[in-house]
């Protein structure tokens, strides 16, 4: 009689252990399916640490979203937990909507954040701007208020150009600080035309630059010749 009540118990236990494993098993396997997005509100949205901030949608048909303030990013998450308001201009399929399908997908600009970008040394029709065939891209996440393209002076010798997207403020004030680099706002962006097609006159730089060397050679001898006079 105990040896068989042990039997039952024992069996008892293994099928309910079996329960619980499966039911595991099947939540798990539910969670991996659920989508993942990028999540960020307010200000944080501009915080270069709280980027990679991320959270699990609570539906495995939900999809990730990014709101716009403007170019700005106000908002980011799954779309059945984002604000009222984000909700209202995903409904009225604005362009500060963008919405996504996909593991972690709401990690760009707006669509029509276009910018070119390339370099020059890579690319010898990136010296060329609108005489090139330079195609614009959409520009990744910014986080600033603004949103601008650029085109700046490169390499050892000043003689290419670099164009993209100035997505921070550190970026956007470099560019302002040097005089090879300039900002342009990317309205009106399309596949075929970017607003950072122009081009800056990398021959004028050179000239400069070796009219500052001739400078400074002259500069020279005549130091070399004053001293050997007071010797």
């Amino acid at each position: 009689m105990l040896q068989s009540g042990l039997f039952l118990v024992s069996l008892a236990i293994l099928l309910g252990s079996q329960e619980i494993s499966g039911v595991i098993s099947t939540e798990v396997r539910n969670a991996a399916d659920l989508p993942k997005c990028y999540s960020c509100e307010g200000v944080n949205c501009m915080r270069t640490t709280r980027q990679n901030a991320t959270v699990s949608c609570s539906d495995k048909l939900d999809v990730c979203v990014t709101i716009y303030e403007d170019f700005a990013v106000s908002e980011r998450g799954c779309f059945s937990e984002i604000s009222l308001a984000g909700q209202a201009k995903c409904a009225a399929k604005d362009n500060q909507c963008q919405k996504c399908s996909g593991q972690l997908c709401n990690n760009q600009g707006r669509r029509d954040f276009k910018c070119i970008q390339c370099i020059g040394s890579e690319s010898a029709s990136c010296n060329m701007g609108a005489t090139g065939s330079l195609t614009a891209s959409q520009c990744g996440l910014p986080t600033s208020a603004n949103s601008y393209c650029y085109v700046k002076v490169v390499g050892s010798q000043k003689d290419q150009l670099q164009r993209g997207c100035a997505l921070s403020v550190k970026e956007q004030q470099s560019c302002k600080e040097d005089s090879e680099c300039s900002l342009c706002i990317p309205d009106n962006s399309s596949d075929s035309v970017a607003c950072n097609n122009f081009d800056l006159d990398l021959s004028s730089k050179s000239g400069a630059d070796q009219g500052q060397k001739l400078i400074s050679l002259g500069l020279a001898s005549i130091a070399l010749l004053f001293l050997k006079v007071l010797n």
